[in-house]
């Protein structure tokens, strides 16, 4: 996937912070305008460990009208998860129109997570890819806006990153 893109291209935290207020204006003028025409939006946020995932989704909502949206970390399945198929713990988790579902996490890193170990991952990755495809047409077709991020950081980045984490933790945790 990343052959297609050039990942030496960076942005200095000046333009970003240049940018950001704008940016958030307008997605809280988007967020009306898919309420007011009852469109459901998906926001999904996937990344390398360490890529800033809690960040992205901390500037998004703060940048919207918290009345609309529901934010989910997905984690760990529960027992009850597990004893249904991959998209189903996303499914129950699907906005109604003009709302907004916003998944740090999603079943992308889900799939590659909980059904890619063991024996027959290689079929295990056919049946979950076809799985997804199915549900994300299922979204489109109701009416539902799908935007999908990853967030990309070079493995020398991520390290500083993981390092900077276990610095910041107590002894205990």
């Amino acid at each position: 996937m990343f052959e297609k893109y050039d990942l030496d291209i960076t942005v200095d935290e000046k333009t970003i912070d240049k940018s950001l207020p704008g940016i958030k204006e307008r997605l809280g003028e988007l967020q009306r305008a898919c309420r007011d025409n009852a469109i459901p939006v998906v926001i999904l946020i996937e990344g390398w460990n360490a890529s800033g995932i809690t960040d992205v989704s901390s500037e998004i909502v703060q940048a919207i009208d918290p009345r609309g949206y529901n934010l989910y970390s997905i984690g760990t399945p529960t027992d009850e998860e597990k004893a249904h198929n991959l998209t189903w713990r996303f499914f129950i988790k699907i906005p109604a129109n003009g709302r907004i579902a916003i998944f740090a996490r999603s079943w992308y890193s889900r799939t590659l997570a909980e059904h890619l170990s063991g024996l027959n991952w290689k079929e295990k990755l056919v049946e979950s890819t076809s799985a997804i495809r199915n549900f994300e047409r299922q979204l489109v077709d109701d009416g539902a806006l799908v935007l999908k991020f990853f967030l990309h950081i070079g493995k020398e980045e991520q390290r500083r990153r993981m390092i900077e984490r276990r610095g910041t933790r107590s002894p205990a945790g």
